[in-house]
Formats: structure tokens, sequence, C-alpha cells
């Protein structure tokens, strides 16, 4: 995926206003104007931006800029997790003085991708590194996972009319997850697994994006579920060792795709035409 200017620019906006919106959400003692549960949330996803998101969004940047499609993957794993929470804060969170600046990061994010897919062929050369059945198998196991979770708990509310207990507990009429989550990011997961699987290039570009994107947004719910038991809430055990667990294993192969690829890309300048036709010599061999 190559950077141009133009999304390189909406990129950086993007990352400014996030870093803004994180640091004044942090550092303003009761910002957050929502119930204590959706509010120790938002915080706990402030500092996975302001220290992780944002930064491996700028470090991709200046990658990118040097023509690496590790750092392209970067870019575009930072802007999905923007997409991701910003629209969360734009929909979710009870309004506050910031509600232009969550809008503004989603809108930026989202044209950022916009114009890398419409103007850019997708390489699968920043996921060259990643070991495929493990790194399909793993995207595949999280997707079915949180899929059928988030099934369940739909079909529980709508059969008996109770709500889930999140949802309760954040005073929210639905879970915005839910939507985020079934009908964009999992499948995206399921589509980078398959793709990096049957060495499919445009599909497969995606596995290293949504393996960073899972890191992050583990993190995020991690630090909720901490700062939760910081405010004098039970710690939730099984949620935060299984979403812990997604954390670091997918983050452990993000960095292993990483390491490997830096070692295995050539920079002579056919480099990436060749990786397209080692890819597409093995599709016409599968194993």
């Amino acid at each position: 995926m190559t950077l141009n200017p133009t999304r390189g620019r909406l990129a950086v906006a993007a990352a400014v206003l996030a870093t803004i919106a994180a640091a004044v959400g942090l550092a303003a003692d009761g910002f957050y104007r929502d119930v204590p549960f959706w509010a120790q949330q938002a915080r706990a996803t402030d500092v996975a931006t302001l220290f992780l998101g944002v930064p491996i969004l700028l470090a991709g940047l200046l990658a990118a800029r040097r023509g690496s499609p590790i750092g392209q993957s970067a870019v575009l794993a930072g802007l999905l997790y923007l997409v991701y929470n910003y629209a969360i804060y734009s929909f979710s969170v009870a309004v506050n003085p910031l509600l232009a600046v969550y809008i503004a990061t989603l809108a930026l994010a989202v044209w950022a991708i916009a114009l890398a897919l419409h103007s850019s062929a997708i390489a699968p050369s920043g996921s060259d590194g990643l070991p495929r059945r493990t790194t399909a198998g793993v995207l595949i196991g999280v997707a079915a996972v949180f899929g059928l979770l988030w099934v369940s708990q739909i079909a529980s509310a709508a059969l008996t009319g109770v709500v889930p207990v999140d949802i309760e507990r954040a005073a929210l009429p639905t879970n915005p997850i839910y939507a985020l989550d079934l009908a964009l990011f999992l499948p995206l997961c399921m589509v980078a697994a398959v793709g990096i699987y049957r060495r499919a290039p445009a599909a497969a570009a995606f596995a290293l994006p949504m393996l960073i994107w899972l890191f992050l947004t583990s993190v995020g719910v991690v630090g909720a579920f901490v700062l939760a038991a910081a405010a004098g809430d039970e710690f939730a055990v099984v949620p935060g060792v299984l979403v812990s667990a997604i954390g670091a294993l997918t983050g452990g192969l993000a960095v292993l795709g990483m390491v490997r690829g830096s070692r295995e890309r050539s920079p002579h300048p056919l480099a990436d035409l060749r990786t397209l036709a080692r890819w597409n010599a093995a599709r016409a061999n599968p194993e």
C-alpha cells in the first residue's frame, strides 16, 4: 500500500487529534460524564491510544515514507484502531467538550483508509514474515470466539428481554461493539486469515494490521478491567485472562512477523514484484 501525501496528512491529523483527546481524557479528572463503568472503559482506551496506538501509527508513517511495507501495515493498523474506538466515542460516550474532536478523528481515519483502498494496490509484503498457518488460526479463533459471544448475548436479550450485564452497567441502550465487531472488524479478521492461509495477496495484506489491531484493543480492554478493580469492583478474572492471552499472542505474532519480515526484506527495486511472483507461484502449487 503506497503512502500518498494526502493520506499521510490525514493520518497525521488523526494522530494529533487522538493525542489531544486521550491526553485530556486522562488529565482532566471527572472529564467523562458517563457512569463509572463506562468512564473507566474510556480512560483505559485513552491510555492505550496515547502510549501505544498513536506511537505505532506515527512510527508506521515514518517507516512508510521510506517505502517500508511493514510501516504501511502499521499505518493501516493504527487507522483501524482509531476508527474502531472513535466510532465508540462518537456514538456512545456522553456528550462532552471533545465530541467534535472524536468525530473529526473518526472522519480523518476513515478517509485515510478509503483513499488508500481507492488509489493504491494492496501488496502482501508487510505480512510476509508471519507464520501462515498460526496467524490464520489465531485470527479465525478470535473472530469465532467473540462472534459467538456477541451473537449469544444478542439472542439471549431478544428471547428473554434481559439486558446483558455490561450494557446495564454502562447505562447504554445497546453495545456499540456488537455492530462494529460483527459487521466490520471480525469479518476483516476472517478475510485476513483466509487470505494469508490461501496466499491471496490483497486479503493477506490485512493479516499484520489485524494482529496489531487486536493487540491494541486487548490492551484497552485489560486496562478497563484494571481500572474497575482499582475503583473497588471485583476483577473479571476469566475475561481478563482471556483478553490478556489474546493480546499477548497477537502482539507476539505481530512482533515476530515484523522482525522476520525486516530480515527477509530485499532492498532491490524489484523486491515487491518478486514477492507477488512468489505468492502467485505458491498459490499455483499449494502444499
